[in-house]
């Protein structure tokens, strides 16, 4: 698990790092837009699968289905390890620019990514129990 554990947190460290870099960037350039919805799915997926690690690990909690990021942050919700349901909105908004894309919602969804989605995984990033 630690080999995994390491892995996974790192990789999630260096998205969150590069999405980040995004807050800096023009949003009216397409690749700009488009590059950083991709990197937001990159990194929004290692939390999420880095959450279940930790539930599993540190909480003893595996009765979830083994793909579904909406039970993982639930079952994290309940025992505090997030606090806020912003993370399901996050998984929404993530679903829907990952099978729908519109340039509008897109730009939306970048200007939420930028201001809500960026501090909460880089909280989240802050609080990651401490192998």
């Amino acid at each position: 698990m630690e080999k995994s554990y390491t892995k996974r947190l790192n990789a999630f460290e260096k998205s969150l790092e590069t999405l980040s870099g995004a807050k800096n960037e023009d949003k009216n350039n397409l690749f700009v837009l488009s590059g950083t919805i991709m990197i937001f799915n990159l990194t929004f997926d290692l939390a999420w699968k880095l959450i279940k690690e930790i539930l599993k690990e540190d909480y003893g909690i595996s009765d979830f289905p083994s793909g579904s990021p909406k039970e993982t942050l639930k079952k994290a919700k309940s025992v505090n390890l997030i606090n806020d349901d912003i993370w399901l909105e996050m998984l929404d908004d993530r679903n829907e620019l990952t099978h729908d894309y519109d340039y509008d919602s897109a730009l939306e969804k970048y200007n939420k990514i930028i201001s809500d989605y960026i501090p909460l995984l880089q909280n989240f990033r802050e609080n990651i129990p401490k192998k």
